[in-house]
């Protein structure tokens, strides 16, 4: 067993300390992010080789760069843009190849999920071949992240201690983030909101991106209490966690990295009611409910109501008043305007973010919704990714049971949640689709 897997075994809180004190350095130091960022992708292919993947070190080590991803860009790290995911999709490959493919399970609607999205790219203008590059990569990396980590996970069997490796991987560049933010947020005289998202409270980086990093964090500790998995052994430790990365995502003003999470961990505590020889953890639950309570009223006060607003406007998405969120949804009508003229093939990967200035737009703009995005610049045959993709995850959850019916609807209602507001642009909602799949093997208490 690699030494990072040890130390998060026996020395969690000392990890999470190192982990605050790279957060502290790093925030001023980009090349410190670089080095980080590649050295933690070759420990961990490093790990996967040598232990030949018998402890799941591709999952544990694909997690941390999963959570590393956002942080890497806030700081200006001289990676690769897309790199969370290249590294994420690497290290899954490896651990699969190493394992001589023995847990890999095909399934038809996967296949079609990611082979549907080939043939656009195909009618991708003539550009230079960067251009193309670029846009191919800025658009199917992230459903690639989405189809390997399908194939790593589905019916891959996880015991407890396994998926308490992958949750507190997890974490740990989290905790770096937030500690990131916390030092580059200026005094409170000169913290100023407004309407909104709020860049001053997300390190300067994307307020979606950071705060969708930021929600998993509910997610994580929510299901925690229900599989009844310590990510610290003193609890506390969990709810101080909960407390930070809730708290800075609310002020981030960035609704869909709360609200998905939100929705996700609420209709996972509604099911696990309805769903035999689960016992609810309800002292656990409450105290979320409690804490997530407390940290809305604490930032309607700190933001002088103007918070409430931002949430408020969603109720008025339809309005032609004309917010950020109606934006949104001008994007996707004029995303579902192109699909109607393009419908056999769509415009091809990355080529519908020019062509929504000349659909009224008013500028240049990349799509927000995965799933109006598919339609625009794959056609029809976005619309059957679509489909597979929703099919894919009924037809598993009929045949769950018990926890593992709770984990994949809670993972992948996330997922789906996040790609309607933040489409793929991080590793994040693949890997954690993927993750869904996982076969949960411990004794239940």
């Amino acid at each position: 067993m690699s030494y990072f897997i040890k130390k998060i075994d026996k020395s969690m809180m000392m990890m999470a300390i190192i982990h605050i004190l790279l957060g502290i350095i790093v925030s001023g130091r980009k090349e410190i992010g670089t080095i980080w960022g590649y050295g933690s992708f070759l420990y961990g292919l490093f790990n996967i080789v040598k232990y030949g993947n018998r402890n799941d070190e591709a999952s544990i080590f694909a997690s941390y760069m999963v959570g590393i991803e956002v942080l890497l860009r806030s700081v200006g790290a001289s990676v690769l843009w897309e790199f969370g995911k290249y590294s994420t999709i690497t290290l899954l490959i490896v651990g699969m190849m190493r394992e001589n493919l023995k847990y890999l399970k095909i399934n038809f609607l996967s296949m079609i999920y990611f082979f549907s999205l080939i043939p656009s790219i195909f009618i991708i203008p003539d550009h230079p071949f960067s251009y193309i590059r670029d846009m191919i990569s800025g658009n199917l990396s992230g459903p690639f992240c989405l189809f390997i980590s399908f194939l790593y996970f589905r019916q891959r069997k996880f015991s407890k201690q396994t998926l308490t490796y992958v949750f507190r991987t997890l974490i740990l560049p989290i905790i770096s983030l937030i500690t990131l933010i916390l030092v580059r947020v200026p005094s409170f005289q000169n913290l100023t909101f407004s309407s909104e998202a709020n860049f001053e409270m997300s390190a300067g980086y994307g307020p979606n991106q950071v705060s969708t990093v930021l929600g998993v964090s509910l997610i994580i500790i929510g299901l925690a209490k229900i599989l009844y998995i310590k990510i610290f052994r003193n609890q506390i430790f969990d709810y101080f966690f909960l407390l930070f990365s809730i708290g800075l995502a609310l002020l981030t003003f960035a609704r869909g990295g709360v609200l998905a999470p939100f929705i996700a961990i609420t209709f996972c505590y509604l099911l696990s009611g309805r769903v035999r020889k689960i016992q609810i953890q309800f002292k656990g639950y409450l105290s979320i409910f409690i804490l997530f309570i407390g940290l809305s009223y604490l930032s309607l006060r700190l933001t002088d109501g103007l918070i409430l607003s931002r949430y408020a406007s969603l109720l008025e998405m339809f309005s032609p008043q004309g917010t950020n969120f109606i934006g949104r949804i001008k994007i996707m009508a004029i995303d579902i305007a192109i699909f109607k003229d393009n419908f056999l093939m769509g415009v091809g990967p990355g080529c519908g973010h020019s062509l929504r200035y000349e659909y009224g737009y008013g500028r240049a703009v990349a799509a927000h919704s995965e799933f109006t995005r598919m339609l625009a610049e794959h056609g029809i045959f976005g619309l059957f990714s679509l489909f597979s993709i929703i099919a894919l995850s009924y037809n598993e959850y009929k045949n769950r049971v018990d926890y593992n019916k709770i984990l994949l609807a809670c993972l992948s209602l996330f997922t789906i949640l996040t790609m309607f507001h933040s489409a793929l642009r991080l590793a994040l909602p693949g890997f954690i689709y993927g993750l869904s799949y996982v076969v949960l093997n411990f004794d239940r208490k």
